[in-house]
């Protein structure tokens, strides 16, 4: 009888085994993308020759200009030479008072070059993907002795060498002189920099323009141009999502004040004798206006640059019964507030899955990507942002989703669980009945006799 209880309850657990169970879905996410940054060191020429035609405020509005215009990625510092290093402005520090700094520093004596273009050698950081370094200068090289300049002539060979073996290409802004020749312009040659060149039809703010938005590839979208004295600009952010909003204004006469009105967290200013640059942190309105005033009527270019910084959250997949899933991807600002309730910027978002483009729609602040497979597979999905006059520094924007298809749950049909639970509920009965009847024949029951009943006889009175 035990052994067969055993056998009973067997049965009744494979037939519970066999029934099916969901598998929950797994997510994995990418780790975060660096994006490159570039270095970009300036060498101003302080020498006596510099003093002619406003060179030297001139070579100064440039660097100021670039340095306040630059993407977030890019870092500008500034070095100052004659016979040596006479001034210097590290990585991300220059601003209005750089500027005022220049404008008081005293111009005169000899020029060597070699001795500031060591010492931006040195400067570089580790991990740098782009090194440059920019003079601003008519070439000269000279020092007191023929002997010392040839001996500093010599050295500036040396140094531009070993830029070349450092990956470090020597740009140049040519402030050129007739009587002077251009000797720096070698370093530049020899490690295929960018030389440009002023002259009637290009100023040294025209130059560092070009630098900007051609050779660093600085997206901008470009507000006009006018020909006036003083005017007011007003500009339409279009969200306020965006890190840095800069807006840049380039004169050829000189400008006597500049004011941005608008409300953000922080209000960055430089201004020079032919350029201005605002920069608001975190703009906190969409409308933003700027007055200036020139000295005299003259041509002013106004541009524009937006600035995000994003990042991406891509939720697990909810999977329905019928193999579509739900894949729900969340863009984030530097403020990690979601940003595709702003239609503009939605316009220049896109979603990859497994290399695709793929179309999705927004609910709730976030994209919804739908998607179908008939088997489990995982997906990578990637969000990029890309668009004209924006500058897009994004991190963690790709993912890897596992797409598990459940198992359907149909509704159980017990039929034939009844079946065999009754089928061995009468064979364990027949059995138990069977068992019975077997014991009852080992032991049958005593058989008592019957005996005829006494009559009593009582005495006759």
């Amino acid at each position: 009888m035990k052994k067969i209880s055993l056998l009973f309850i067997g049965l009744l657990l494979c037939i519970l085994g066999s029934l099916p169970f969901h598998q929950e879905t797994a997510f994995a996410s990418d780790t975060d993308r660096r994006e490159a940054k570039s270095q970009i060191i300036f060498l101003l020429d302080a020498s006596k020759s510099m003093e002619r035609e406003n060179r030297w405020l001139d070579a100064a509005d440039c660097v100021c200009m670039v340095a306040a215009f630059a993407p977030e990625n890019c870092e500008i510092a500034l070095l100052v030479y004659n016979e040596a290093v006479i001034y210097q402005e590290d990585f991300g520090s220059i601003d209005q008072t750089t500027r005022h700094s220049l404008e008081g520093i005293g111009l005169g004596g000899y020029t060597d070059p070699a001795a500031a273009l060591e010492t931006a050698q040195a400067m570089f950081t580790s991990g740098v993907s782009e090194k440059r370094i920019v003079f601003i200068s008519d070439g000269e090289i000279s020092m007191r002795e023929e002997a010392a300049t040839q001996e500093a002539e010599q050295a500036f060979v040396q140094s531009a060498e070993t830029a070349l073996e450092n990956g470090i290409k020597i740009d140049m802004f040519v402030l050129p002189d007739e009587n002077t020749e251009n000797k720096v312009s070698y370093g530049t040659g020899l490690t295929a920099g960018e030389l440009y060149t002023t002259g009637e039809d290009q100023t040294p703010e025209d130059i560092a323009v070009k630098y900007l938005f051609d050779l660093l590839r600085t997206e901008r979208i470009d507000l006009g141009e006018a020909r006036t004295k003083k005017g007011k600009i007003s500009v339409d952010l279009q969200d306020i999502y965006m890190q840095h909003a800069k807006i840049l204004l380039v004169s050829d006469g000189r400008l006597q004040d500049f004011h941005v009105v608008g409300q953000c967290k922080e209000l960055g200013t430089v201004q020079g004798n032919k350029f201005a640059a605002a920069d608001l942190l975190n703009p906190m309105e969409r409308q933003i206006s700027i007055d200036y005033v020139l000295e005299e009527r003259a041509n002013i270019h106004a541009y524009l640059v937006k600035e995000y910084a994003l990042s991406a959250q891509i939720e697990p997949a909810y999977t329905s019964e019928t193999g579509n899933f739900q894949i729900q991807v969340t863009v984030l600002n530097h403020e990690h507030k979601p940003v595709l309730d702003a239609e503009e910027l939605k316009e220049q978002i896109t979603i990859l899955l497994d290399g695709t483009n793929v179309r999705y729609r927004v609910e709730q602040n976030m994209a919804v990507v739908s998607y179908q497979t008939a088997k489990s597979k995982h997906a990578e999905l990637e969000v990029k942002a890309k668009g004209s006059g924006t500058i897009f520094h994004t991190s963690q924007m790709s993912g890897r989703v596992e797409l598990t298809v459940p198992v359907i749950e149909e509704e159980p049909d017990y039929t034939v669980l009844w079946i065999v639970v009754a089928v061995l509920g009468a064979v364990l009965l027949l059995l138990t009945v069977l068992y019975c009847r077997k014991k009852q024949k080992k032991n049958p029951p005593h058989r008592r006799t019957r005996q005829a009943p006494k009559i009593q006889e009582y005495p006759r009175l």
